[in-house]
């Protein structure tokens, strides 16, 4: 395989590559285009091939590529379209850079996404959607009779532990930005921003108690979401809901960021089992990437792979804060 570019996205499909993402992929040269300006100039010089036509052709010619990705930044007036149909017409497999690097990492890259990729793309259709509901429903109502003693021992031990309330209600932005209260059990001490402001939680967040550290370890702060999914606010799968206050922050600094909110918002979703928990806007990018290849390939076998990986998360209390 050859990448044709030496920008974010060649240098992020590498990456991927040389991490073990797909062992039958060998990348024998990443291909600059020499334009008198150097290309894309990401990485020209630290280990990237640069030439013109006829040195492209040349590599394709030596290193016997069967496949080329197109991860150019800048494709106006410099890519080599004759060259490419030449070689698709010979056999030889080309793919475009942003789908490529979907297919092989399990998100959309955005950083620099054309929007033609969103509009023209397949995918982003949810005939599921009546599906989706009605098995939201039903299961969450069978969840909550299941998990109805935990609704009386729960708030029993919040209540000996720490003062205030059992239950925690927080403003999210779920479907079409429209806001809803989202429930909780109370892990933190009360009045836990009052002098900070909304904030994200840290590992070791000392407004989090002793109890609530559990119960954040074993998600069994977010039983009461139950509610929220069985009244509609959300599904059990989708972008977990953001709070207004850090919306309206990453909608400015995260491109394609509001697109999230197409969707309901779940309990679990697939950034969720791919990521860490975010807590900086590096990390709400990268979870964003998840997110859209979620609703871009959104089914119910998805979500039955999602919620599979959710149960084995939790029983290994990974990741809570």
């Amino acid at each position: 395989m050859l990448v044709l570019g030496t920008g974010e996205l060649a240098a992020d499909i590498l990456h991927k590559l040389q991490n073990g993402a797909r062992a039958k992929y060998h990348t024998v040269s990443c291909f600059d285009m020499q334009y008198g300006d150097n290309g894309d100039n990401g990485n020209a010089g630290n280990g990237y091939t640069t030439g013109d036509h006829t040195e492209l052709e040349q590599v394709l010619e030596r290193e016997r590529v069967d496949c080329i990705v197109v991860a150019m930044g800048e494709r106006r007036g410099r890519l080599p379209v004759h060259l490419l149909l030449s070689w698709k017409f010979r056999g030889m497999r080309v793919e475009e850079g942003a789908s490529f690097f979907e297919k092989i990492s399990g998100k959309i890259h955005v950083v620099r996404l054309n929007p033609s990729f969103l509009i023209f793309n397949d995918g982003f259709r949810w005939p599921t959607q009546t599906a989706k509901r009605l098995t939201d429903l039903f299961f969450s109502t069978l969840c909550l009779i299941l998990t109805a003693p935990l609704f009386y021992l729960l708030p029993l031990l919040i209540k000996l532990t720490s003062p205030g309330p059992a239950f925690f209600q927080q403003t999210r932005v779920g479907l079409h930005g429209r806001r809803f209260s989202m429930l909780k059990f109370r892990t933190m001490v009360v009045n836990a921003e009052e002098k900070g402001g909304p904030v994200w939680a840290s590992e070791q967040d000392p407004r989090v108690t002793r109890l609530g550290a559990f119960m954040r370890k074993f998600r069994l702060d977010e039983l009461p979401q139950l509610i929220n999914v069985f009244c509609g606010d959300m599904s059990f799968i989708g972008p977990r809901p953001e709070r207004p206050e850090f919306v309206k922050s990453l909608s400015q600094q995260v491109p394609y960021y509001d697109l999230r909110h197409t969707v309901k918002p779940g309990i679990s979703g697939w950034a969720q089992v791919n990521f860490r928990y975010g807590a900086s806007v590096e990390d709400s990018v990268e979870k964003l990437q998840y997110d859209l290849y979620y609703i871009k390939h959104m089914s119910i076998a998805l979500d039955c792979r999602i919620v599979f990986k959710t149960i084995r998360i939790v029983l290994n209390g990974f990741g809570g804060r």
